[in-house]
């Protein structure tokens, strides 16, 4: 008798072991991004998140980066909120408070970016500027600097000195799909002309408005109620 129940006990203590351990190889399969995704965000290269961004399935980790992806101040304002109130984690709770603070400023004081619907110089306007040298044929003219407005021109070479001095533009999001990008375009067009600008496959969507140095760029992006990072201009 005392061996039957041995027999029978077994297995079942086998069975258990076996389910603890796949239990426990679950919980090891959620690697955290969390590393990653305040580094990209801290280099204002957010759009790199797009390459990990299916692999990720923390709760936290996933809240934050759809909200970085959001094209919707309000929908990324409530994504922030819920990862603090449900998933609060250490590592990502100062980016979403950090992110939250930047909206609810923006909203208290709509007045604080008039660049939100800025006067953009048309490249008319640019090559006018370059007429007096052109005008004196002794003086070798140079082509206008301008600025992509479509997909056909992201190739451009801007020859102006000043984009070596550091020149900076806001980036709303970079998207693999071509009509995601069209979209958030869509959208983010009331902040001022829009390009769409397709590199190594991605389609970012970026102002056209250039800044002097990162510090300017970031301090326009955050008085924005969207999501966007200064990024060099390309």
């Amino acid at each position: 008798m005392l061996s039957f129940h041995k027999v029978f006990i077994l297995p079942v203590i086998l069975l258990l072991l076996y389910i603890c351990t796949i239990q426990g190889d679950l919980r090891a399969a959620q690697t955290s991004y969390a590393p990653q995704i305040l580094q990209h965000v801290s280099e204002d290269k957010v759009y790199l998140l797009e390459n990990i961004r299916k692999n990720i399935t923390i709760p936290s980790e996933k809240l934050v980066v759809d909200a970085l992806f959001s094209e919707d101040g309000p929908q990324a304002a409530y994504l922030y909120r819920k990862q603090l109130a449900e998933y609060p984690d250490p590592s990502l709770d100062e980016l979403s408070r950090s992110r939250l603070s930047a909206y609810q400023y923006a909203l208290n004081q709509p007045l604080a970016f008039p660049e939100a619907v800025p006067v953009i110089k048309s490249e008319q306007t640019v090559t006018q500027q370059i007429q007096p040298a052109i005008s004196n044929p002794a003086v070798k003219a140079k082509p206008p600097v301008t600025i992509p407005t479509n997909t056909q021109q992201e190739k451009t070479t801007l020859t102006s000195p000043a984009s070596d001095a550091g020149l900076f533009v806001l980036q709303f999001g970079s998207f693999g799909n071509r009509e995601n990008a069209e979209r958030l375009a869509d959208r983010v067009s009331v902040y001022g002309q829009i390009s769409i600008i397709d590199k190594e496959g991605m389609h970012k969507v970026q102002q056209q408005k250039t800044y002097r140095s990162r510090s300017e760029a970031e301090t326009a992006a955050r008085n924005l109620p969207v999501t966007a990072v200064a990024v060099p201009l390309q």
